[in-house]
């Protein structure tokens, strides 16, 4: 196993609020710098009779700790609101789909085309799940079927996966998910004791973003666990990151072997629900129902658009055949 490469104490700290709300940071700053100003005004005159010299000396190396805290903290907390503040904007503009040229009935534009804007146009960035299904063997489980699975249908398979572990199971609604997919509820309890996110990613590797915002969003909502489950992998800094924190990452690998550790039956069971019905047809995910293949008139380009349109104007791009 590799040695994680030391941080200082303040990292952690600008990681952790800009995975924040940019208020929270901004209320942190603020909040610090009052608490540590105020502190440090309460210094006790070393002369007073009857204090002990070695409390003074310490009493003097902590008010120095805390003048210098008074400016550091609040600086921390400024710098993480503020790259709270530019994650937030960039995801925002991922939601605005061009509209339509020309007459109203006119089909959406694709919308982004380099390989980094993929599936952006709703949150995050998306991973060309593959949407066909051909050559892939639906009768046992393979990692070429686990990675056929359009986005939704993998949520459900990860959901009734947990089930079967003995877990209740709350599946996020269409929508901004606000970095959660399924809540998963403990035996005897009623609010959720686990926050699970999931990406049917195969092409790119989850990095360290993303599971950085999955532990924010744990520290946000006062949830200790979390689990990240993706159909490709991760990389190495997103793993070390999820050392020493209760994030369990389990990549398609990963996943296939804790379905083959459980009873023959249960294996069926989750094997039919993910291949039952078109399991490849990617879902929008404003509308929660399946999407339709369209052609952009103005490139020729085929993409996945609503069949809510002009209603819903989400897209999703469909990758070149051998991409």
């Amino acid at each position: 196993m590799s040695r994680r490469k030391a941080k200082g104490p303040l990292l952690p700290l600008l990681e952790l609020t800009g995975s924040l709300p940019p208020l929270a940071g901004v209320l942190m700053a603020v909040g610090s710098y009052f608490l540590f100003h105020w502190w440090a005004g309460t210094k006790v005159d070393p002369l007073v009779k009857g204090i002990a010299p070695a409390r003074v000396a310490i009493g003097s190396i902590v008010h120095g700790l805390v003048l210098g805290a008074q400016y550091v903290l609040p600086a921390v907390f400024g710098l993480g609101a503020l790259s709270s503040i530019v994650q937030h904007a960039g995801r925002k503009t991922t939601l605005e789909v061009p509209p339509p040229q020309g007459r109203v009935d006119e089909e959406p534009s694709p919308g982004p085309r380099n390989e980094h804007d993929i599936y952006r146009i709703w949150t995050g960035e998306w991973d060309e799940a593959p949407a066909r299904a051909h050559g892939v063997r639906t009768s046992a489980w393979s990692l070429a079927l686990l990675r056929a699975l359009e986005w939704k249908r993998f949520e459900e398979l990860c959901a009734a996966y947990f089930r079967v572990l003995g877990f209740g199971t709350r599946l996020a609604a269409p929508g901004p998910d606000g970095g959660v997919d399924i809540h998963l509820i403990p035996e005897g309890r009623d609010a959720p004791g686990i926050l699970v996110q999931c990406k049917a990613w195969s092409t790119y590797d989850i990095g360290v973003k993303a599971v950085r915002e999955l532990f924010g969003v744990m520290a946000a909502n006062k949830v200790a666990e979390g689990v990240f489950v993706t159909t490709g992998r991760f990389t190495q800094p997103a793993r070390d990151f999820a050392l020493g924190k209760e994030i369990m990452l389990i990549d398609g690998a990963d996943l296939l072997v804790k379905i083959a550790a459980l009873r023959e039956e249960q294996q069926s069971e989750l094997l039919a629900l993910a291949t039952a019905g078109d399991f490849t047809r990617p879902t929008c995910p404003s509308c929660g129902i399946k999407m339709v293949r369209r052609i952009a008139r103005a490139s020729g380009d085929p993409f996945w658009g609503c069949e809510n349109f002009p209603g819903c104007r989400t897209t999703l791009r469909i990758a070149a055949e051998g991409a």
